[in-house]
């Protein structure tokens, strides 16, 4: 084998190119990965801060025992067809946990109430960025047929395609509602980390919604918190 620099550059990259590395799941053995599947690898599991990752399951009360909503899932109460229109949704059931990059599940459902009541979220197939859509989270309650799940009211907004039966979903925040009860129009600041230890601020477009409200705009996903003064 030459030395890399001697090959050729090539600037047209495809789904079926291949490079050379090491699979850490089998002894470090040297195999070909393909450009597609690195791709959908990057897709999947997201960024470290992207907590928010579902599977669509289909779930129908009729099934036969034993018969359970998975965990880590979106589903609808009186189940679902392979594919379900994204404009079409006004409610679904979803877990309270969700996975993150480690495929650890988390539990998650702190959020649903507060922060995610009343502000703006965005659904994307993690595979594949065009299935898309924008809703307004407007309520949640744990369901009284599994407690394990929250019933979820949505407003669509906007979007393009379906839900697909086994396909992961990201859900992110895109505007965070925040009541801070200070009875004024508060400097606001957002940083990386957490509130013992924030770090590099982040850009964000502050609304007062009233004394004691505001709604952040965001633009990336990330783990962070907001600073009233």
């Amino acid at each position: 084998m030459g030395k890399i620099s001697t090959y050729v550059t090539d600037t047209n990259v495809v789904g079926a190119d291949k490079w050379i590395g090491s699979d850490s799941q089998n002894y470090w053995q040297t195999k070909n990965f393909t450009a597609q599947d690195v791709a959908n690898f990057i897709n999947k599991v997201g960024s470290e801060s992207q907590l928010l990752r579902y599977v669509y399951d289909i779930y129908a009360q009729g099934d036969p025992a034993p018969a359970v909503r998975e965990p880590a899932s979106i589903s609808f109460l009186n189940g679902g067809a392979s594919t379900v229109a994204l404009n079409s949704i006004t409610e679904v059931m979803l877990s309270q946990y969700a996975m993150n990059q480690q495929e650890a599940q988390l539990n998650v459902s702190t959020w649903y109430n507060s922060p995610l009541t009343g502000s703006e979220i965005l659904l994307t197939q993690c595979d594949d960025i065009t299935q898309w859509a924008i809703y307004k989270w407007t309520g949640a309650s744990v369901s009284p047929s599994d407690t394990k799940f929250y019933d979820v009211s949505l407003t669509y907004i906007a979007g393009n395609g379906s839900l697909t039966q086994d396909k992961d979903y990201f859900i992110s925040l895109l505007t965070y509602n925040v009541t801070h009860n200070l009875d004024k129009y508060p400097s606001v600041s957002v940083s990386l980390g957490s509130p013992t230890n924030p770090t590099d601020l982040v850009d964000c477009e502050v609304e007062y919604l009233n004394k004691n409200q505001v709604k952040l705009d965001f633009t990336s996903n990330f783990t962070g918190v907001a600073i009233f003064n």
